[in-house]
């Protein structure tokens, strides 16, 4: 009798945890139409606008991409807004490929399925911005380190892949050299340790492995852009009016968003007023985000007491660090997003590389690891870590109640169904 009550429970935990990966395949595919048909106009000025900053006006930070879509525009008549859909698409379906096939010995699919990972892009309306492309180069990264550790690459076409792909990044958001690089450093600072070398040699090497990516880095900080080259930038796209949707944004004589912030510099980061701010005069911004980076640790490090568990919260707290100055600016769920899905990449490159004791022994050393373990400790309860991952909200910038609530898989779902709807009626 009371085998056949262990596998009526064991059916039916099966049963729900595939309907959890449903669930989030469901909102995965039908969320991306709705954020093409959302991000459709020369007007999306921070989601479409963010891959039109071009060389239009010289070399500028982000221009690297916008200048390719720009060229292929001009001389095939392609609208741009169709080459920005085609790449987001792209980058998203690649990067699916890469985190299931990465992480699925280590991370439940559900959570690589979620808000938390893949469907944090769709469900917080960042699905046409670069941050998937940027995560996806990074995970390229990883891949390349990982060809040569298994010796189906050499050490100089890694050292050019892994540069090629960063360049890319860096050239396409500056932020890549900021979060993406100490882990690329450390992972071919490992590999030269490995080879026996000494910690001075194995740092030098590491350094000039990576300089043609720290040049891009640099050149970024140093021709950040300005106002000229914004407006310069704007009047390129004009001379593409006829194949560039627009409902009047294309038409002014300055441009917004995504190309006027070129130069803005620290008008971007958080100030005490942003900091101090209240959401219906309870909510207080910092601390809602604080509680949802605790929850996010959480979900991420698991559902059982496991032997990754220790190594997890290491590998996601190392990563962390890279990510503070990201949380400077506005969009920070955004970088929340970017933060877990490459933590999740890299934990998983660790183990299948180094191995899961050398993590361990490595998170065994750091002085502030019994204490990280009750601080974030991982979920006991099945039930409540699927509640926890059903119901978090984690709005790509601003957080408020009512951003909280359309950014977690219910309140999604329900915005999708009211978008079909509306369709379904309009026909």
């Amino acid at each position: 009798m009371k085998s056949l009550i262990k596998q009526f429970q064991f059916h039916k935990f099966s049963f729900s945890y595939i309907s959890f990966e449903n669930f989030y395949i469901t909102l995965i595919i039908f969320g991306i139409p709705l954020n093409l048909y959302k991000n459709r106009f020369y007007d999306n000025s921070w989601t479409i606008g963010e891959w039109l900053i071009s060389y239009g006006g010289g070399f500028v930070r982000r221009g690297l991409l916008g200048e390719i879509i720009y060229y292929l525009s001009s001389k095939f008549f392609i609208s741009p807004i169709l080459i920005v859909w085609l790449i987001s698409f792209i980058s998203i379906l690649l990067l699916i490929i890469l985190v299931l096939n990465f992480c699925k010995n280590y991370f439940d699919k559900s959570f690589l399925l979620s808000q938390i990972i893949i469907l944090g892009p769709i469900s917080g309306d960042y699905f046409v911005r670069k941050d998937s492309f940027l995560i996806l180069l990074y995970g390229l990264c990883l891949l390349a380190f990982k060809r040569y550790y298994v010796q189906h690459i050499n050490k100089i076409t890694c050292i050019f892949l892994v540069n090629i792909f960063s360049m890319v990044a860096i050239l396409s958001h500056e932020s890549f050299g900021i979060w993406a690089l100490p882990s690329l450093f450390l992972i071919v600072y490992l590999f030269e340790r490995l080879e026996n070398k000494n910690i001075f040699k194995s740092i030098l090497i590491s350094i000039l492995i990576f300089i043609p990516s720290i040049i891009s880095f640099l050149m970024c900080w140093i021709f950040k852009g300005n106002l000229d080259q914004s407006i310069l930038i704007h009047n390129s796209w004009q001379s593409l009016k006829n194949i560039l949707p627009t409902l009047g944004a294309l038409n002014l004589s300055n441009p917004s968003g995504a190309i006027a912030a070129i130069g803005w510099g620290t008008s971007q980061v958080y100030t005490n007023t942003l900091i101090s701010k209240f959401n219906l005069f309870i909510f207080w911004h910092p601390g809602a985000w604080l509680l949802t980076i605790f929850y996010v640790i959480r979900l991420f490090i698991g559902k059982y007491k496991n032997i990754y568990q220790s190594s997890k919260r290491f590998v996601v707290c190392f990563q962390l660090i890279a990510f503070l100055p990201m949380f400077l600016f506005i969009d920070i769920g955004r970088w929340i997003f970017m933060w877990i899905t490459s933590s999740a990449l890299l934990f998983s490159f660790f183990t299948q590389v180094f191995g899961i004791q050398n993590i361990q022994f490595q998170s065994q050393r750091f002085k502030g690891n019994k204490f990280l373990a009750k601080l974030m400790p991982g979920f006991s309860s099945l039930k409540n870590y699927n509640l926890v991952l059903l119901f978090l909200g984690i709005p790509h910038c601003c957080w408020s109640v009512g951003r909280y609530l359309v950014s977690n898989p219910i309140g999604f779902a329900v915005k999708n169904i009211i978008f079909y709807l509306k369709i379904l009626l309009n026909l």
